[in-house]
Parts: structure tokens; sequence; C-alpha cells
């Protein structure tokens, strides 16, 4: 069983989301750059006789690729966990903390099992939507405009 702050385990998700949609788009641009290493080289008769000169023709590779630009646009991860709250040292107000995955032993544990999921949409510049057992849940004090792209 895992055992995280539920705003760490939103950020990392978040920055793990982004990371992959940056990473696509550089593989991308690779993909898409001019030069000779990036082309089909074709030598092409100049006529239909057989004893006819060749002519080198050089098509760049990116003409065959798609135009369009891939990226991610959803991100979604479903789990079941428990909620509880934390009070650190150093910290005035108690930490949202979530256990992730089954206890070893159930029977020790009265804490309820809840459905959790997870979203990120590249629409809402990766703000994560968070429903537990099928309900929305508002996160007011979640900004996450700093980290990520």
């Amino acid at each position: 069983m895992a055992s995280c702050g539920f705003d760490t385990l939103l950020y990392g998700l978040r920055d793990a989301v982004c990371a992959a949609d940056e990473s696509l788009d550089a593989r991308r641009q690779a993909l898409r750059r001019d030069d000779d290493t990036h082309a089909l080289h074709a030598w092409v008769p100049v006529s239909p006789d057989a004893d006819a000169a060749l002519e080198p023709v050089v098509i760049p590779l990116r003409l065959f690729r798609d135009n369009r630009r891939p990226h991610i646009a959803v991100m979604s991860i479903e789990f079941e966990g428990r909620f509880f709250l934390r009070r650190e040292r150093a910290a005035s107000k108690p930490r949202l903390i979530i256990e992730i995955g089954k206890p070893r032993f159930r029977w020790f544990s009265r804490a309820v099992m809840h459905h959790v999921r997870i979203s990120y949409r590249s629409a809402d510049a990766w703000q994560p939507f968070v429903e537990v057992d099928g309900k929305a849940v508002d996160l007011p004090g979640v900004s996450m405009t700093g980290s990520g792209s």
C-alpha cells in the first residue's frame, strides 16, 4: 500500500502528463527536420530507354508525414484508496493523505475505501478534475498554474 499527500499526487500526475505531451511534441519536431538524413534518396531514369542516364531525386520524409500536431488530450487514472488527515509537526493545518491500494490486514482498518478518478485535459490547462465515488470534488485550494507548461 502506498501513502502520499493528495496534493503531491495531483502535482506529480500533472507534471507527468505535461512532460509526456512535451516529449511527444519534441519527437514530432525532431522527425520533421529538413536535412539529408531525413530524406528519401533515389536515382530515376531520365527517359524510358534501357541505357538512359540516371538522375538523383531527393524527397524529404516530412512530405510523407501527417501535418497535424499529435498531442495528449486527456489523461485519466482510477484507483481505490482511503483518505485521512495527518497533522505534521511544523504545519499549522493537517494535510490530506491518501493511501492507495488495499491494506494487508483489512480487519485492523476501519477507514472506508473510496473509488477515486483523477482526470487532466489539455483544454482545461491540465487542471485536475477529481471524482470520489462518482461525485465531483471541488478543489478550491489547488492552483497549479506555476508548475509544468
